[in-house]
């Protein structure tokens, strides 16, 4: 008797899963996997060291609110006698608002293909990992050279939220200047605090390699996060990315366009103080299936580059070939 209760137990739970399956509000609990959503993370971080080692935290609301302070009152510390009253001065704070956006992309795997596909699983498998691979890719691009002025949709990356005071450049002529050590050195001492990273252009860490080589300094490697071992500058571990650009317009004061001309730049960012904001983490949920010729799947999330102290990073510019 009791198996036939199991038997019947079993059946019921079933039919409660189909029917939450064909409920549109409760789909995305029984068909998305959370191991699933985890391979796909991985899949993005996979051979992305910049990506594994930018801090990801949790958000909620429409956007990340922080109270930023601003540059302290005009009374510093002072040393006192035991009972002198100490005069009072205090910074000013403003509310800052980082607006989180969607990154939405959707994959398609075609009846013919899955008919002379291997299996239906390995078919998947290939096309979530190439919109993975796209996903990552446009990501990696707003952290770094989003502008939600040219587009609403996206997030403000590093080029714009290190403002024009954190900028060192070069050389004021117009076309930019190779760079040097002490440029990047300038840019590092630049951040109020520690940078812990450095992030820079293919041909920018070649020129920084030559440069260590003609200064007889040891070309070093750090490991950090994920088990990648990066080109080091005194201790700060340098971060390569497709998305920085040796492209841009340099006036000789500031970077007018992304395309244009040869320059490039370097940001030194401070990854305690700067962090990815998350309303919704990077998530695979299955479509509907409307029709016999395909199937769907939507890859997305939620984001936001958030920086804690506009004076912790800072970017240097103008750099030529």
């Amino acid at each position: 008797m009791l198996f036939k209760d199991q038997n019947a137990s079993a059946r019921i739970r079933r039919s409660l899963d189909v029917q939450r399956a064909l409920n549109e509000s409760n789909s995305g609990a029984v068909l998305v996997q959370p191991v699933v959503d985890t391979v796909i993370a991985n899949l993005v971080e996979y051979n992305n060291p910049l990506r594994a080692n930018l801090q990801r935290r949790p958000g909620s609301g429409q956007a990340w609110l922080l109270n930023r302070r601003s540059a302290p009152g005009t009374t510093p510390a002072a040393w006192v006698a035991d009972t002198d009253t100490s005069v009072e001065d205090n910074g000013s704070y403003a509310r800052t608002s980082f607006t989180y956006r969607t990154l939405l992309a959707t994959g398609r795997v075609t009846r013919k293909l899955q008919a002379t596909g291997r299996t239906y699983t390995d078919v998947l498998a290939e096309e979530m990992e190439f919109r993975v691979e796209d996903v990552g890719d446009t990501e990696d691009k707003a952290l770094l050279v989003g502008n939600n002025t040219a587009d609403g949709n996206q997030p403000d990356g590093l080029c714009v939220l290190i403002t024009a005071g954190q900028c060192v450049a070069t050389t004021t002529a117009s076309g930019g200047q190779a760079v040097t050590l002490d440029n990047v050195d300038e840019t590092i001492d630049k951040c109020r605090f520690n940078p812990d990273m450095l992030i820079m252009s293919k041909r920018s860490k070649r020129n920084m390699e030559s440069l260590l080589r003609a200064n007889q300094m040891t070309v070093n490697q750090i490991e950090v996060n994920g088990g990648f071992l990066l080109l080091s500058y005194n201790g700060v571990p340098v971060y390569v990315s497709s998305n920085m650009l040796d492209t841009k317009t340099f006036n000789g004061s500031r970077t007018t366009l992304e395309t244009g001309s040869d320059t490039s730049e370097i940001y030194a960012v401070d990854s305690e103080r700067t962090w990815v904001g998350e309303l919704t983490p990077l998530t695979m949920a299955p479509l509907a299936r409307t029709t016999s010729q395909y199937d769907e799947f939507d890859i997305y999330e939620d984001i936001v580059l958030v920086v804690r102290d506009a004076a912790a990073n800072a970017k240097l510019i103008g750099i030529a070939p």
